[in-house]
């Protein structure tokens, strides 16, 4: 892996925590890449329209539309965006790892490290599609209820036991 990426590639940070913006741009930002924010799903879909992103990082649980339904706008609308979901869920149900534009997930807290190198992944693997192709993957819908039956990183199972 070289660390090069194009100054064209654009990620974008979709979460309605600013915190949680301003620790993934400071940690994006490093690696050349420029880095666009949304707080909430209608947001995400205005900056698409006016700079399409390589790669989106979406979280799930948002006011209004939540992660899943923008998931589905950009698979419609960008197909070539690689998307990576950011979640406080701790146990992600894997309907939706396998959204077809879903290249893989960070747990809140996030590991830099891991946060660098899965947008490092992501970007390159856009950057390797012939012209006009699409992400594949499995779609398989999920549903309001699917996403409201799951636990919060934050709440500790083990704090039950015993």
């Amino acid at each position: 892996m070289t660390g090069h990426h194009p100054a064209t590639a654009r990620v974008l940070v979709v979460d309605d925590e600013e915190s949680i913006c301003t620790v993934l741009v400071r940690t994006i930002t490093p690696l050349g890449l420029t880095v666009d924010i949304a707080l909430d799903a209608d947001t995400a879909l205005d900056i698409m329209r006016q700079h399409p992103a390589q790669v989106a990082m979406v979280d799930i649980r948002m006011p209004g539309h939540n992660g899943i339904w923008l998931i589905e706008h950009l698979e419609k609308d960008y197909p070539s965006t690689a998307i990576i979901i950011v979640t406080g869920i701790r146990d992600l149900d894997p309907r939706l790892t396998l959204r077809p534009s879903v290249v893989g997930y960070l747990t809140k807290p996030f590991r830099p490290a891991k946060v660098r190198d899965m947008v490092t992944k992501a970007v390159g693997l856009v950057n390797a599609l012939p012209p006009g192709e699409r992400i594949r993957g499995t779609l398989e819908p999920v549903s309001d209820e699917d996403i409201a039956s799951l636990g919060d990183a934050d709440e500790d199972p083990d704090d039950n036991a015993n």
